[in-house]
């Protein structure tokens, strides 16, 4: 499969959101997990107009699977806005491609930005697989990565006897095309035990790496305890101990 001469030039897309209100939590803005949704229907849009979505890896026998993802805030909009959502893919090696995003208002004003690793996964085999050469023909070469540095760093769960801890059943509803726990459940999940949750703080930052994979039927414990740099580390993992993802947060009030 070949790309085009077009979309080799400048290899980007961009979507608008209009903020639902089921999407919202009691203040009125849209919630985090959201965020994160528009962001990876973004990614999936785009890789479909550039020939490598899951549709095209399926005759292959492969599929996307997101392993690393930052995300930095500096608003959230209100129910009946829109956002804008900008993404490119950044680079690419042997086994990994990285995208990345820049969330605005429609006036142009930023709002965040993100950044992600993903891989290709053997369906059957549920392995890591090598990128198709169509891949990194599309790498962007003309914008610049969202992130100043190294976005991603070393993330391990603290040995905390105060960890705040809840379980969760994973039912038919969180599975997703990949026959497996959808990204962002991981995520509600995680946050579920921030003591921020629900005061009216929201995520300014967050960092998490995907580990593993949940299915239904299994029952998983999220985990939240703070580190000694003032942020809040996660941990979700099935109850015999299996690592599913960590992540490190970081949060503000909204006025």
């Amino acid at each position: 499969m070949q790309v085009t001469a077009e979309a080799r030039r400048d290899t980007h897309d961009v979507q608008t959101y209009r903020v639902r209100s089921y999407e919202c939590g009691p203040d009125g803005r849209v919630l985090f997990s959201h965020l994160c949704n528009y962001l990876q229907e973004t990614a999936s849009v785009h890789a479909q107009k550039l020939g490598f979505s899951k549709k095209n890896f399926e005759p292959m026998g492969l599929t996307w699977v997101l392993t690393r993802m930052r995300v930095r805030l500096d608003a959230y909009p209100a129910w009946g806005e829109d956002v804008v959502v900008l993404t490119y893919p950044r680079s690419m090696r042997k086994l990994t491609a990285y995208r990345d995003f820049v969330l605005s208002r429609p006036d142009g004003a930023p709002m965040g930005v993100a950044t992600s690793e993903w891989m290709v996964m053997d369906i059957n085999s549920r392995r890591a697989g090598r990128l198709p050469e169509l891949v990194g023909a599309c790498a962007n070469n003309v914008r610049p990565p969202v992130w100043e540095g190294e976005a991603f760093g070393r993330l391990e769960f603290p040995e905390a006897e105060d960890a705040i801890a809840l379980k969760f059943a994973v039912q038919h509803s969180h599975i997703d095309l990949n026959r497996h726990v959808n990204n962002v459940r991981y995520l509600e999940w995680m946050m579920e035990c921030a003591p921020e949750a629900g005061s009216g703080s929201r995520v300014a930052d967050m960092e998490v790496v995907f580990r593993g994979e949940a299915r239904h039927g299994d029952v998983v414990v999220a985990r939240c305890a703070p580190s000694r740099d003032g942020a809040r580390m996660h941990q979700v993992a099935t109850e015999d101990g299996r690592e599913l993802i960590t992540a490190r947060t970081r949060w503000m009030r909204l006025d």
